[in-house]
């Protein structure tokens, strides 16, 4: 059954984010990537904190706004039938979303600013481990 494989898939595979809980989606993201900042912590926690605050992509040039389907209308009820396996994906994946915050418990919140290196700063701050500056950031 092809709904059960893609559980399965996503299950094995995916490390899911929402939408909904943006913040919580970029900080396990941040975690478990182990994505730290590298150019300028300062400004790049600002930017987090923009994006975070008012988004990105929101496609806000778009002209029509379409009206939204009540739920429980017949509008909402056909949508709901014609994409009910996309409905119990979702479902799946909000539950998903759960059971994976257990993959990063034990890293400390904001560990995007835990030893951050700074390409811009005067004088540059490098890991002891050494770091490259990327060349375009140089400039």
């Amino acid at each position: 059954d092809d709904l059960n494989l893609a559980m399965q898939i996503l299950n094995r595979k995916f490390l899911v984010g929402l939408m909904t809980e943006m913040e919580t989606t970029v900080e396990r993201f941040e975690k478990l990537f182990r994505w730290t900042y590298h150019v300028n912590p300062p400004n790049q926690e600002k930017c987090r904190e923009n994006i975070m605050m008012s988004g990105s992509n929101q496609n806000t040039s778009v002209g029509q706004k379409r009206e939204k389907a009540e739920e429980g209308s017949n509008a909402w009820n056909l949508l709901a039938m014609q994409n009910q396996y996309d409905l119990q994906i979702f479902a799946f994946i909000e539950n998903l979303f759960k059971q994976q915050a257990e993959f990063v418990k034990d890293i400390p919140d904001g560990f995007r600013n835990i030893d951050t290196t700074c390409c811009k700063c005067s004088p540059a701050t490098f890991p002891p481990e050494g770091f490259t500056c990327p060349m375009a950031i140089m400039n």
